[in-house]
């Protein structure tokens, strides 16, 4: 049982570094936080690095609100 449980837990993470913010780009949550780690402090340099942001802009708050997180 602790097994599954450590399985189930593995998948829910690799999920949510998959977990995709911007569907127009295919941009992830994970790649936007390492950016954000790396320097990358506003929604502009975000777009530059991804192409998220510059089609429909559905992803906007969602990057906004990692970015206010870091």
């Amino acid at each position: 049982m602790l097994k599954e449980k450590k399985l189930t837990m593995e998948k829910k993470q690799a999920a949510e570094q998959e977990k995709i913010i911007c569907s127009c780009t295919g941009t992830t949550e994970n790649k936007v936080k390492q950016l954000i780690v790396k320097g990358a402090n506003d929604l502009d340099k975000i777009a530059s690095a991804t192409g998220a942001s510059t089609g429909c802009g559905s992803c906007d708050i969602l990057i906004i609100e990692l970015l206010e997180k870091k």
